[in-house]
Protein backbone atom coordinates (compact mmCIF):
# COMPACT_ATOMS: atom_id res chain seq x y z
CA UNK A 1 0.00 0.00 0.00
CA UNK A 2 1.42 3.40 -0.89
CA UNK A 3 0.26 6.87 -1.68
CA UNK A 4 1.00 6.27 -5.33
CA UNK A 5 -1.68 3.57 -5.50
CA UNK A 6 -4.63 5.82 -4.71
CA UNK A 7 -5.60 9.33 -3.75
CA UNK A 8 -5.40 10.57 -0.18
CA UNK A 9 -7.29 13.15 1.82
CA UNK A 10 -5.71 16.46 2.84
CA UNK A 11 -6.91 17.11 6.39
CA UNK A 12 -7.13 20.34 8.32
CA UNK A 13 -6.85 20.09 12.08
CA UNK A 14 -9.00 22.36 14.25
CA UNK A 15 -6.35 23.76 16.59
CA UNK A 16 -7.64 25.48 19.73
CA UNK A 17 -8.25 29.18 19.23
CA UNK A 18 -4.97 31.10 18.89
CA UNK A 19 -3.01 27.99 19.94
CA UNK A 20 -0.52 26.48 17.46
CA UNK A 21 -0.14 23.20 19.42
CA UNK A 22 -2.61 20.38 19.87
CA UNK A 23 -2.21 17.10 21.77
CA UNK A 24 -4.44 14.02 21.89
CA UNK A 25 -4.21 10.54 23.38
CA UNK A 26 -6.57 7.91 22.00
CA UNK A 27 -7.11 4.26 21.16
CA UNK A 28 -7.04 3.15 17.53
CA UNK A 29 -9.38 0.49 16.20
CA UNK A 30 -8.87 -0.72 12.63
CA UNK A 31 -7.17 1.98 10.56
CA UNK A 32 -7.39 5.60 9.50
CA UNK A 33 -8.01 6.79 5.97
CA UNK A 34 -4.76 7.71 4.25
CA UNK A 35 -4.26 11.42 4.68
CA UNK A 36 -1.79 14.28 4.85
CA UNK A 37 -1.93 17.69 6.49
CA UNK A 38 -0.44 21.15 6.44
CA UNK A 39 1.04 20.96 9.96
CA UNK A 40 3.70 18.83 11.65
CA UNK A 41 2.72 15.66 13.48
CA UNK A 42 4.53 13.55 16.07
CA UNK A 43 3.06 10.12 16.79
CA UNK A 44 4.11 8.15 19.88
CA UNK A 45 2.97 4.53 20.36
CA UNK A 46 2.23 4.05 24.05
CA UNK A 47 0.67 0.55 23.77
CA UNK A 48 0.08 -2.13 21.15
CA UNK A 49 1.43 -2.85 17.68
CA UNK A 50 0.51 -2.09 14.10
CA UNK A 51 1.78 -0.83 10.78
CA UNK A 52 2.38 2.67 9.50
CA UNK A 53 2.03 3.08 5.74
CA UNK A 54 3.84 6.26 4.82
CA UNK A 55 4.98 7.45 1.40
CA UNK A 56 6.15 4.17 -0.21
CA UNK A 57 7.14 2.47 3.03
CA UNK A 58 5.40 -0.05 5.25
CA UNK A 59 6.69 0.19 8.82
CA UNK A 60 5.73 -2.29 11.55
CA UNK A 61 5.74 -0.51 14.91
CA UNK A 62 5.35 -1.31 18.59
CA UNK A 63 5.24 0.36 21.97
CA UNK A 64 7.94 3.01 22.32
CA UNK A 65 8.16 3.91 18.64
CA UNK A 66 7.88 7.57 17.72
CA UNK A 67 7.43 9.11 14.26
CA UNK A 68 7.95 12.66 13.06
CA UNK A 69 5.79 13.29 10.00
CA UNK A 70 6.53 16.38 7.87
CA UNK A 71 4.00 18.56 6.12
CA UNK A 72 2.15 17.08 3.14
CA UNK A 73 3.35 13.48 3.57
CA UNK A 74 0.54 10.91 3.04
CA UNK A 75 0.31 8.26 5.76
CA UNK A 76 -2.06 5.63 7.11
CA UNK A 77 -1.89 3.90 10.47
CA UNK A 78 -3.34 0.44 11.02
CA UNK A 79 -3.67 -1.42 14.34
CA UNK A 80 -2.66 -5.08 14.64
CA UNK A 81 -5.82 -7.17 14.43
CA UNK A 82 -4.67 -10.75 14.99
CA UNK A 83 -5.48 -12.04 18.50
CA UNK A 84 -4.42 -11.67 21.23
CA UNK A 85 -3.70 -8.12 20.06
CA UNK A 86 -3.26 -5.39 22.67
CA UNK A 87 -5.40 -2.32 21.88
CA UNK A 88 -3.35 0.25 20.04
CA UNK A 89 -2.96 3.41 22.07
CA UNK A 90 -1.13 6.42 20.68
CA UNK A 91 -0.33 10.01 21.53
CA UNK A 92 -0.37 12.72 18.88
CA UNK A 93 1.34 16.08 19.14
CA UNK A 94 0.45 18.38 16.25
CA UNK A 95 1.88 21.84 15.76
CA UNK A 96 1.73 24.53 13.11
CA UNK A 97 4.55 25.69 10.88
CA UNK A 98 4.90 29.05 12.63
CA UNK A 99 6.63 27.37 15.57
CA UNK A 100 9.57 26.38 13.34
CA UNK A 101 9.69 29.62 11.37
CA UNK A 102 13.28 30.81 10.71
CA UNK A 103 14.69 33.57 12.88
CA UNK A 104 16.58 35.79 10.48
CA UNK A 105 18.21 37.83 13.24
CA UNK A 106 18.65 35.63 16.33
CA UNK A 107 18.94 37.92 19.34
CA UNK A 108 20.78 35.64 21.74
CA UNK A 109 22.21 32.18 22.34
CA UNK A 110 18.78 30.68 23.05
CA UNK A 111 17.48 31.95 19.70
CA UNK A 112 20.49 30.54 17.86
CA UNK A 113 20.25 27.13 19.51
CA UNK A 114 16.53 26.81 18.82
CA UNK A 115 16.96 28.00 15.23
CA UNK A 116 19.48 25.20 14.59
CA UNK A 117 16.98 22.63 15.90
CA UNK A 118 14.05 24.19 14.04
CA UNK A 119 16.01 24.29 10.80
CA UNK A 120 16.71 20.56 11.02
CA UNK A 121 13.01 19.66 11.27
CA UNK A 122 11.90 22.45 8.93
CA UNK A 123 14.15 21.13 6.16
CA UNK A 124 13.28 17.49 6.71
CA UNK A 125 11.38 16.16 3.72
CA UNK A 126 11.31 12.57 4.96
CA UNK A 127 9.64 10.94 7.92
CA UNK A 128 11.83 10.24 10.94
CA UNK A 129 11.60 7.28 13.28
CA UNK A 130 12.88 6.94 16.85
CA UNK A 131 12.76 4.15 19.43
CA UNK A 132 12.41 5.11 23.09
CA UNK A 133 15.36 3.51 24.86
CA UNK A 134 15.29 4.79 28.42
CA UNK A 135 11.77 6.17 28.71
CA UNK A 136 12.93 9.67 27.79
CA UNK A 137 10.34 10.10 25.04
CA UNK A 138 7.56 8.60 27.14
CA UNK A 139 8.35 11.06 29.94
CA UNK A 140 7.82 14.05 27.64
CA UNK A 141 4.70 12.67 25.98
CA UNK A 142 3.04 11.79 29.29
CA UNK A 143 3.92 15.28 30.58
CA UNK A 144 2.02 16.68 27.60
CA UNK A 145 -0.92 14.39 28.33
CA UNK A 146 -0.97 15.46 31.99
CA UNK A 147 -0.91 19.14 31.01
CA UNK A 148 -3.88 18.70 28.67
CA UNK A 149 -5.89 16.65 31.18
CA UNK A 150 -5.22 19.05 34.05
CA UNK A 151 -6.31 22.14 32.11
CA UNK A 152 -4.51 24.17 34.78
CA UNK A 153 -3.70 27.83 34.09
CA UNK A 154 -0.84 28.07 31.63
CA UNK A 155 -1.16 24.51 30.34
CA UNK A 156 -0.75 25.69 26.73
CA UNK A 157 2.60 27.16 27.72
CA UNK A 158 3.47 23.83 29.39
CA UNK A 159 2.70 22.09 26.09
CA UNK A 160 5.03 24.47 24.30
CA UNK A 161 7.87 23.82 26.79
CA UNK A 162 7.34 20.06 26.40
CA UNK A 163 7.44 20.40 22.61
CA UNK A 164 10.76 22.26 22.80
CA UNK A 165 12.09 19.52 25.08
CA UNK A 166 10.89 16.84 22.66
CA UNK A 167 12.34 18.48 19.55
CA UNK A 168 15.66 19.01 21.30
CA UNK A 169 15.72 15.36 22.40
CA UNK A 170 14.91 14.10 18.88
CA UNK A 171 17.53 16.42 17.38
CA UNK A 172 20.14 15.03 19.78
CA UNK A 173 19.11 11.42 19.12
CA UNK A 174 19.35 12.05 15.38
CA UNK A 175 23.08 12.71 15.82
CA UNK A 176 23.46 9.17 17.11
CA UNK A 177 22.12 7.78 13.84
CA UNK A 178 24.43 9.82 11.61
CA UNK A 179 27.44 7.73 12.57
CA UNK A 180 27.24 4.02 13.21
CA UNK A 181 28.27 2.94 16.69
CA UNK A 182 31.86 1.66 16.32
CA UNK A 183 32.85 -1.91 17.06
CA UNK A 184 34.70 -2.33 20.36
CA UNK A 185 38.00 -2.92 18.59
CA UNK A 186 37.86 0.43 16.79
CA UNK A 187 40.19 3.08 18.23
CA UNK A 188 37.90 5.32 20.32
CA UNK A 189 40.23 8.30 19.89
CA UNK A 190 40.19 8.09 16.08
CA UNK A 191 36.42 7.65 16.12
CA UNK A 192 36.00 10.66 18.43
CA UNK A 193 38.05 12.86 16.09
CA UNK A 194 35.96 11.67 13.14
CA UNK A 195 32.80 12.48 15.07
CA UNK A 196 33.99 15.99 15.97
CA UNK A 197 34.99 16.69 12.37
CA UNK A 198 31.42 15.96 11.28
CA UNK A 199 29.51 17.49 14.22
CA UNK A 200 31.77 20.40 15.20
CA UNK A 201 28.91 22.90 14.88
CA UNK A 202 26.70 21.30 17.53
CA UNK A 203 28.31 18.19 19.02
CA UNK A 204 27.15 16.10 21.93
CA UNK A 205 28.51 16.95 25.33
CA UNK A 206 31.46 14.82 26.37
CA UNK A 207 29.37 12.88 28.90
CA UNK A 208 26.60 12.16 26.37
CA UNK A 209 29.12 11.06 23.74
CA UNK A 210 30.83 8.68 26.18
CA UNK A 211 27.48 7.27 27.28
CA UNK A 212 26.73 6.45 23.64
CA UNK A 213 30.15 4.81 23.18
CA UNK A 214 29.73 2.89 26.45
CA UNK A 215 33.05 4.24 27.69
CA UNK A 216 33.85 6.29 30.78
CA UNK A 217 34.61 9.99 30.23
CA UNK A 218 37.72 9.69 32.38
CA UNK A 219 39.09 6.82 30.29
CA UNK A 220 38.42 8.55 26.96
CA UNK A 221 39.88 11.85 28.16
CA UNK A 222 43.05 10.11 29.30
CA UNK A 223 43.42 8.18 26.03
CA UNK A 224 42.58 11.29 24.00
CA UNK A 225 45.17 13.42 25.82
CA UNK A 226 47.85 10.74 25.52
CA UNK A 227 47.26 10.32 21.77
CA UNK A 228 46.61 13.87 20.57
CA UNK A 229 47.93 16.16 23.29
CA UNK A 230 44.48 17.80 23.46
CA UNK A 231 41.37 17.33 25.53
CA UNK A 232 38.03 16.67 23.83
CA UNK A 233 37.09 20.34 24.16
CA UNK A 234 40.46 21.58 22.92
CA UNK A 235 40.24 19.33 19.85
CA UNK A 236 36.71 20.59 19.17
CA UNK A 237 37.92 24.21 19.25
CA UNK A 238 40.91 23.44 17.02
CA UNK A 239 38.63 21.86 14.41
CA UNK A 240 36.25 24.82 14.64
CA UNK A 241 39.13 27.24 14.03
CA UNK A 242 40.34 25.11 11.12
CA UNK A 243 36.87 25.21 9.56
CA UNK A 244 36.61 28.96 10.10
CA UNK A 245 39.97 29.44 8.36
CA UNK A 246 38.63 27.55 5.34
CA UNK A 247 35.52 29.74 5.27
CA UNK A 248 37.55 32.95 5.62
CA UNK A 249 39.70 31.97 2.65
CA UNK A 250 37.06 30.47 0.37
CA UNK A 251 33.97 32.60 1.03
CA UNK A 252 33.04 36.25 1.52
CA UNK A 253 30.78 35.57 4.49
CA UNK A 254 30.98 37.96 7.43
CA UNK A 255 33.17 37.01 10.38
CA UNK A 256 30.14 36.79 12.67
CA UNK A 257 28.38 34.50 10.17
CA UNK A 258 31.46 32.26 10.06
CA UNK A 259 31.70 32.14 13.85
CA UNK A 260 28.04 31.06 14.01
CA UNK A 261 28.63 28.56 11.23
CA UNK A 262 31.32 26.73 13.22
CA UNK A 263 29.31 26.80 16.44
CA UNK A 264 30.91 29.69 18.35
CA UNK A 265 28.39 32.42 19.14
CA UNK A 266 30.40 34.56 21.55
CA UNK A 267 32.35 36.91 19.26
CA UNK A 268 34.85 38.01 21.92
CA UNK A 269 35.66 34.38 22.63
CA UNK A 270 35.89 33.60 18.91
CA UNK A 271 38.38 36.44 18.29
CA UNK A 272 40.48 35.45 21.31
CA UNK A 273 40.50 31.76 20.36
CA UNK A 274 41.29 32.52 16.70
CA UNK A 275 44.19 34.85 17.49
CA UNK A 276 45.65 32.43 20.02
CA UNK A 277 45.53 29.61 17.45
CA UNK A 278 46.50 31.51 14.27
CA UNK A 279 48.46 34.51 15.53
CA UNK A 280 46.21 36.88 13.58
CA UNK A 281 42.72 38.28 13.92
CA UNK A 282 40.14 36.74 11.53
CA UNK A 283 40.16 39.94 9.42
CA UNK A 284 43.97 40.06 9.14
CA UNK A 285 44.01 36.34 8.35
CA UNK A 286 41.54 36.90 5.49
CA UNK A 287 43.46 39.91 4.18
CA UNK A 288 46.78 38.06 4.34
CA UNK A 289 45.47 35.12 2.30
CA UNK A 290 43.74 37.44 -0.19
CA UNK A 291 47.14 39.04 -0.95
CA UNK A 292 48.86 35.68 -1.41
CA UNK A 293 46.32 34.29 -3.88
Amino acid sequence: MSSSDHSFQMLEHPFPIETPISFKMFTVEGSFQEHAHDFYEIIYISEGKGTLFIHKDSLPFEEGDLFFIPIGMPHLLKAESSPPAVPLQMMNCMFQTELLAPQYEPKNELDREFDAIAQFFRQSEAWLRYQDQGGELARIMYSMNFAVNSQSPGFHYKLYICLLDLLNTLYRLQQFSLLSRPDKWVDPVAFTIEYIQVHYRDPLKMEEFCQWLSISPRHLQRKFKETTGYTYTQMLQQIRIQKSCELLINTDRSIQHIADEVGIHDMKYFYRLFKTSCGLTPLHFRQHHARTK
